[in-house]
């Protein structure tokens, strides 16, 4: 039974072990990137995991700045960090060459073949990967009991949908919690009662489930595909 927060997507993470890649051929300073991603709340060795096996279909990216960039970006979001999906996803779009192609499908950890439709539908679904209709539609696990190392003391009361794109509010004896996620991270900070609650009814099957008799609420989109 799954009794903490989980990202879906990560449960079946392939990844082979990997250290540190050096970068400094490039121009980069490998350690910052690191910390870089710490800051961010992505999860350091799996952005090191995927990094290492984006370079590994690319080798010359290494002593190249801006396609090692590219495949930083796209790890760091890959591991979690929020605040980089924009940017990887805009490196993303951009890159054409076939080697580079077949590095960014491999940081993220997708097959070359699923690239596009990958691209294609985190256009409008930022909890779209190719597993998910194998998970009934479930992307995450956020929450948890605080005794085993989440959260919360209590299951949650309510959740809205906030207005900005990925974010939910939670009521939890008494009081407020914010979620920020897409497919590959979530975030869940303490908040304040929110304001700006998305107005109209979401037409895209995100919602979120939460029961009585769980500290997890689950993050599901329905007719997953």
């Amino acid at each position: 039974m799954i009794r903490r927060p989980l990202q879906l997507a990560n449960a079946r993470d392939s990844f082979p072990p990997a250290s540190p890649p050096d970068l400094t051929a490039g121009r980069l300073d490998i350690a910052a990137a690191i910390e870089g991603v710490r800051r961010a709340h992505g999860d350091v060795g799996l952005f090191v995991r995927a990094l290492a096996a984006g370079l590994a279909e690319d080798v010359d990216a290494a002593a190249d700045r801006e396609r090692a960039l590219d495949l930083v970006a796209i790890a760091a979001w890959r591991s979690g960090a929020l605040a980089l999906r924009d940017d990887a996803l805009t490196r993303l779009e951009r890159i054409g060459a076939a080697v580079e192609r077949r590095a960014a499908a491999a940081t993220l950890g997708i097959g070359i073949d699923l690239l596009e439709a990958f691209l294609r539908r985190q256009r409008t679904d930022r909890f779209w990967w190719p597993g998910r209709a194998d998970e009934r539609g479930y992307v995450l696990a956020t929450g948890g009991f605080r005794g085993v190392g989440g959260a919360w003391i209590r299951p949650p009361d309510r959740v809205v949908r906030l207005a900005d794109a990925g974010a939910f509010a939670f009521l939890v004896a008494g009081e407020w919690w914010r979620l920020d996620a897409d497919v590959w991270g979530a975030r869940l900070t303490a908040s304040v009662e929110p304001e700006a609650v998305a107005s109209d009814p979401a037409e895209d099957g995100v919602s979120v489930v939460i029961g009585p008799d769980t500290h997890l609420a689950w993050v599901h989109v329905r007719d997953a595909a």
